[in-house]
C-alpha cells in the first residue's frame, strides 16, 4: 500500500515517534509502524528504507516537537534557576499529560537500548546530551550572576553535568512509578541544593 495523499512525511515520522517513544526500538514491529502511520510496508521502506532509519527520524522529530522548546526555557530569563525550574515543569508537565507511569525522555530511552550497539543512534545521543549540559551551564551561569555567587568554569561545567545526568535519569525513572508527586518532589530537592550552593 503506498502511502495515502493525506499523509505527509511529517506525519508519518510523527505517528512513528509516538510508538518508538513509547515501545522502544525492538519492540516496536514494522505492523506496528503500519497500525500506527496509516501508511503501507512499501511506503515505510520508499522512505526510509527500513524500521531503523526511520527510528532516527523519529529521534529528530522528538528533538524538535519536545527537546527544543524545553532548551529554549534554560536559556530565558536573568535568573537561572528559575529557567531550570521551569525546564524540570516543562517535563514534569509532560508526563502528566501522558500519564503515569511516564513515557521517559526519548532519548534517554534511546541511550539505553540502541546508543551501545548503533554508532549513529550513539551520536545522536551524545549531541543531545552536549546540548542540555551546555544549556544547563549557561543556566546555572546566569542563575551565579543573579545571587552574586563565585562558580569556577570547572565548577559550572561540574553542575551543568550533573544535572543532565540528573535529569535523564529522572525521566526513565518516571517509566516505572505511578505518583507524578514523586518527580516533583526530585524536581523540589534538586533545586534547593542549587539554591544552597549559590548562597554558599
Amino acid at each position: 500500500m503506498a502511502r495515502p495523499r493525506s499523509k505527509s512525511r511529517g506525519e508519518l515520522i510523527g505517528g512513528a515517534m509516538r510508538v518508538f517513544w513509547k515501545n522502544g526500538f525492538a519492540s516496536t514491529s514494522i505492523e506496528d509502524l503500519v497500525s500506527a502511520t496509516g501508511v503501507g510496508r512499501g511506503a515505510i521502506y520508499t522512505d526510509f528504507g527500513g524500521k531503523e532509519d526511520l527510528y532516527r527520524h523519529s529521534l529528530a522529530a522528538y528533538r524538535a516537537k519536545f527537546v527544543d522548546p524545553a532548551l529554549a526555557l534554560l536559556n530565558d530569563g536573568e535568573d537561572g534557576l528559575d529557567a531550570i525550574r521551569a525546564y524540570f515543569d516543562y517535563f514534569i508537565a509532560l508526563h502528566k499529560r501522558h500519564g503515569m507511569p511516564g513515557p521517559g525522555c526519548f532519548f534517554a530511552n534511546a541511550m539505553t537500548e540502541l546508543a551501545p550497539h548503533d554508532a549513529s543512534v550513539k551520536d545522536l545521543v551524545n549531541q543531545h546530551a552536549q546540548d542540555l549540559r551546555v544549556g544547563f551551564r549557561i543556566a546555572l551561569k546566569r542563575a551565579a550572576k543573579a545571587h552574586s555567587a563565585i562558580l569556577s568554569a570547572a565548577e559550572l561545567e561540574e553542575l551543568a553535568g550533573f544535572l543532565s545526568t540528573a535529569s535523564q535519569g529522572l525521566w526513565s525513572y518516571g517509566r516505572s512509578i505511578d505518583d507524578i508527586a514523586q518527580l516533583e518532589c526530585f524536581k523540589k530537592a534538586l533545586l534547593k541544593l542549587l539554591h544552597l550552593r549559590m548562597q554558599s
